[in-house]
């Protein structure tokens, strides 16, 4: 999986790459006009269309015919959106013939009629798909209890006057198929099978059928047979199917499952709730078919994700889903293909961390059956210490209209790898090309050295999250190096952006930031190119022996002050590390140890109140949950706790520290309590320190504590 450091929600958007490695991007801004960018390169020389094809449009989907020869001239790139007042459109442009071709993927004719003829009117249609071995391109479509499925046979070169014709799938068990679960899909084998993929919204399980290549496919004629259901516990509730068939009778299907039963649009919205939505826990499902065609269909489901990559509702109702909190956050870039080996490639958005915000991975089969009927083995184990890294391919610019700029030597990674010196500290080396010349490329700043994780922590208001973290190195204009570790903070409940993420709604992340939070220590070898990081555990979240920092993976970038959306250079392959050392658990009993209440000490001679509550816990394993809150009206302070890294229980006592908001600004702190009598009243002690350097103490006033 390779970690995009950019978070992005909302937004249609499809991408597909023909036989000359052209690749062709359609956008879509909200309701508006669809546009269509093109790459002649392998994508680092786009081309973007700076003329809308047709306006007030929605949901556009991409198909490449790539001819019957290997020449250029016989490519197709077919378009399909739903142009709201006419229905959906299926439009048709040559494959581009390189940088210079006007045409190519640019100027795009209706290739079913007149100007705004149109396929179908149905209200949502799935992607668009050219099959080469039938010649036919299909357009899936929701219809009640069933799947149309809108089909037309085209020539080689065909690319207008297409007869578009309807065939329909048998009726889904559940009884309705509809927006609830996004779209129907389908794919096409090496044989000429068609499979037809859907979720029925009635009990959100997903269902394909199957019409056997025996010559009844071809035509306006479709035999198909039964419906299967392909998921299974705990795969119990599902949304977004994606179908990709390879050799004849298998089928890979990939969507989003969770083991609560229900509608996805009525679960907790993280919006609204963050602790309640983490207890719907969605991970990533892949289904192999073999025998698909037949009566008796074998059927193996995999969870993908190594962990959960979302949490609470998510929202399958468009523009509307802006109302109430409704979370759609997920967004619609999931995407199954299968690569030369037959191996299944997932693209999905991972919502775990602090910030909910959809950080782009992709998911990658190593072993077990393909989908060409053969037997894959692990290249590379996942856990690892480190990774080494192509050189030469660290570009700045990297995508440009004119080509992609130089590589740069102080930005091209060769290789990371994770250490502990001790139980007590990590260390991240990396190595580069050349680190003779720090000096940035021109138009920028100064350059960014970043390795980054995530591991099962906790979030901003004490939910369960697969934070970030990270340590890194920056210099500006050539100067030697700072070094630095941090998580960055989400935005608050109430709206406020943190420090980690820059939002444009409320709470909505739209671009992760990696801000310098604590000083580390570290060093550059100009003479082995090398820059070594190493930083306190507790500094990074206090990981304990054994955790695991998933996805690990060290990215390059040139920075421009004060712009704080950094241009990409590198990236590594990434990995999983498993701590080997680590401090112990801290609660002496060896099992769960909790501090839980709340109440208010005197913080002044007026007798004015500092409020608090507080729920800590430390498993037997030494992991940390929970969360603090503290206020005092009379000093305009408000402080919560963002990250709790250590919490020592002795008897009658407890000490938790970490980081955490004072009035929204990032601190750290400790607080320290005991557990004196019941109720508490005059007995039991709360004290909080803050590196703001607000320090109050006392005894409880009012409320209770109490240590387990």
């Amino acid at each position: 999986m390779r970690p995009n450091p950019a978070a992005s929600g909302g937004g249609d958007t499809d991408i597909i790459t023909d036989d000359q490695g052209f690749t062709y991007f359609a956008d879509l801004e909200g309701l508006a006009d669809v546009g269509v960018a093109v790459s002649n390169d392998g994508g680092n020389n786009w081309r973007e269309n700076s003329l809308s094809v047709l306006p007030g449009a929605d949901r556009q989907w991409l198909a490449i015919d790539n001819g019957p020869t290997n020449s250029t001239l016989d490519n197709t790139v077919f378009l399909a959106f739903n142009q709201l007042v006419f229905g959906w459109q299926v439009l048709s442009s040559p494959g581009s013939t390189g940088f210079n071709d006007p045409t190519g993927g640019f100027l795009y004719t209706n290739a079913a009629g007149g100007p705004t003829a149109a396929v179908t009117t149905d209200d949502r249609c799935g992607r668009l798909l050219f099959d080469p071995f039938n010649r036919m391109i299909y357009l899936p479509c929701n219809n009640g209890d069933h799947v149309d499925i809108w089909k037309a046979h085209v020539d080689p070169g065909q690319r207008t006057g297409l007869q578009f014709s309807l065939g329909t799938t048998p009726a889904s068990p559940g009884g309705q198929i509809g927006l609830g679960r996004l779209f129907s899909d389908i794919a096409v084998d090496t044989a000429g099978n068609i499979y037809a993929v859907w979720v029925d919204i009635r009990n959100d399980n997903v269902y394909y059928s199957a019409s056997p290549s025996t010559g009844t496919n071809t035509g306006n004629t479709y035999s198909w047979t039964a419906p299967v259901q392909i998921n299974g516990d705990p795969a119990n509730s599902n949304v977004m199917p994606w179908a990709v068939a390879g050799s004849a009778g298998i089928l890979d299907v990939a969507f989003y499952g969770t083991d609560i039963r229900g509608d996805p649009n009525t679960f907790p919205s993280w919006y609204n709730n963050r602790i309640a939505a983490t207890t719907v826990k969605w991970y990533t499902y892949l289904v192999q078919v073999r025998s698909a065609t037949t009566n008796t269909p074998t059927v193996n489901q995999v969870k993908a994700s190594e962990h959960p990559t979302d949490y609470g509702q998510i929202c399958t109702g468009g523009l509307g889903c802006t109302t109430s909190g409704g979370d759609r956050t997920l967004a619609d870039f999931f995407t199954l293909a299968i690569d030369a080996n037959g191996a299944a490639r997932i693209v999905i958005n991972d919502l775990t961390n602090q910030h909910h915000g959809a950080a782009l991975f992709q998911l990658t089969q190593t072993g077990g059956p393909s989908a060409l009927g053969t037997t894959l083995t692990p290249s590379t184990p996942n856990t690892a210490t480190g990774v080494t890294d192509p050189s030469g391919d660290a570009q700045v610019l990297h995508y440009s209209p004119t080509g992609a700029g130089a590589n740069q030597p102080a930005l091209d990674l060769v290789s990371l790898q994770l250490s502990q010196p001790n139980q007590a500290h990590l260390t991240v080396t990396l190595t580069l090309q050349s680190l003779s010349s720090l000096l940035p490329p021109p138009g920028t700043t100064g350059l960014v050295w970043l390795t980054r994780w995530q591991f099962l922590s906790t979030g901003d208001t004490g939910e369960e999250s697969y934070r970030i973290f990270y340590l890194g190195a920056n210099s500006t204009a050539g100067q030697p190096p700072v070094f630095f570790a941090g998580t960055g903070t989400s935005a608050t409940p109430t709206g406020v952006m943190g420090n980690g993420c820059i939002t444009n709604t409320p709470q909505n992340c739209k671009v992760i930031l990696y801000p310098n939070e604590i000083s580390e220590t570290g060093s550059i070898n100009a003479a082995k190119n090398t820059i070594t990081i190493t930083a306190p555990l507790t500094d990074i979240g206090n990981p304990i022996k054994g955790d695991i920092l998933y996805s690990v993976t060290a990215l390059t970038f040139a920075f421009t002050t004060p712009n704080k959306i950094l241009t990409d250079a590198d990236a590594t392959r990434v990995f999983d590390y498993v701590l080997g050392k680590g401090p112990q658990p801290t609660c002496p009993q060896g099992s769960t140890c909790k501090v839980t209440g709340g109440g208010y000490i005197f913080v002044d001679q007026q007798q004015d109140h500092g409020t608090f509550t507080i729920a800590v816990a430390v498993d037997p394993t030494g992991r940390i949950r929970g969360k603090a809150a503290y206020t005092d009206p009379a000093a305009d302070l408000g402080f919560r706790t963002t990250l709790i890294t250590s919490a020592i229980f002795n008897r009658n006592t407890a000490t938790i520290s970490g980081t955490g908001a004072a009035n929204n600004a990032s601190t750290n702190f400790s607080i320290g309590v005991q557990d004196k009598a019941e109720p508490g009243a005059g007995q039991d002690t709360f004290s909080i320190n803050l590196q703001t350097g607000y320090s109050k103490s006392g005894v409880l006033q009012g409320g209770n504590i109490q240590i387990h």
